[in-house]
């Protein structure tokens, strides 16, 4: 959603006053445009946020909720609920449309759950095979360890 702090108050132009002010007097900031705000982002968050919106999908989510429940609660398997889908799909958009939707859903699906699985062997299980590293080296020359949260 947008916020439109502007649209909140009083405003008047008063005699060389450009900006935009409250009914108690304040001047009120301008707001940003999205286009201000992505080109004000850090170069960081440039790179980071389209990584994160492909692996932390809403969609996929509700998608992954869905298959749950046609799993758990109806009992089909895997391709009979992917099957359920397309058929539920071919209502409104045909046959062919619904297969191909059907079929992009699961390719996106497959690269995620890939580059997820790679993420976690490039960052998460050297980082756990550093720090067991290190607890046994501290346990190895008598200094008291914390317990790992696994364990």
């Amino acid at each position: 959603f947008n916020l439109h702090i502007q649209s909140i108050g009083f405003y008047r132009n008063e005699a060389g006053d450009n900006g935009v002010t409250n009914g108690s007097g304040a001047k009120v900031p301008d707001t940003l445009t999205k286009k201000e705000a992505e080109s004000k982002r850090p170069l960081v968050l440039k790179f980071l946020l389209p990584v994160a919106k492909l692996l932390f999908s809403e969609q996929a989510n509700r998608r992954r909720s869905a298959m749950n429940i046609l799993r758990e609660k109806r009992g089909l398997k895997r391709p009979k609920a992917i099957l359920f889908g397309i058929r539920s799909r071919r209502m409104a958009m045909g046959l062919l449309p619904s297969v191909m939707k059907t079929l992009g859903i699961i390719g996106i699906d497959a690269f995620r759950t890939g580059l997820k699985t790679l993420l976690k062997i490039v960052f998460v299980y050297p980082s756990k095979l550093v720090f067991a590293t290190v607890r046994n080296c501290r346990k190895m020359l008598g200094m008291k360890a914390k317990p790992s949260s696994a364990e």
